[in-house]
């Protein structure tokens, strides 16, 4: 009888893609959701001192939630050939908002560092063990 367990038969560095990629999936489909739905409660627990009026929080909302679904079909299909870029797209995003920080003030952007940071450490990890030349023949 097969186990359709979440991590059935896979090796620790696939487990480990997975978990990033579910991490990933969560947050931005909670925060998309909370941006799209609740803009100014989301922006508050996020510590957000910025303005960015009614409509902007609801699109970037909007757009996270349709990444969420798009990362999620990856982590389903246990489809881990874009992994890499993944880890390229975060690190660019992570610079970004560091200097939307510096030019802003705002801690919001401290916060989302933050988040985006605690998956995509493990991420950069994960190629860099993949990638290791094996000793085997």
């Amino acid at each position: 009888m097969a186990c359709n367990s979440l991590f059935e038969s896979e090796g620790p560095i696939v487990v480990m893609q997975r978990v990033t990629l579910i991490y990933l999936t969560s947050y931005l489909f909670l925060g998309g959701l909370g941006l799209l739905v609740f803009p100014d409660l989301a922006l508050r627990l996020l510590l957000s001192n910025g303005s960015y009026g009614a409509v902007m929080p609801r699109v970037v909302g909007m757009f996270m939630l349709v990444l969420s679904g798009f990362i999620f079909q990856f982590v389903y299909r246990r489809d881990y050939r874009y992994y890499a870029y993944a880890v390229f797209a975060r690190s660019f995003i992570v610079l970004v908002l560091t200097a939307l920080y510096f030019s802003t003030t705002d801690p919001l952007f401290l916060v989302l560092d933050a988040i985006v940071l605690v998956g995509l450490l493990p991420s950069i990890y994960v190629l860099a063990i993949r990638r290791e030349p094996s000793s085997e023949h």
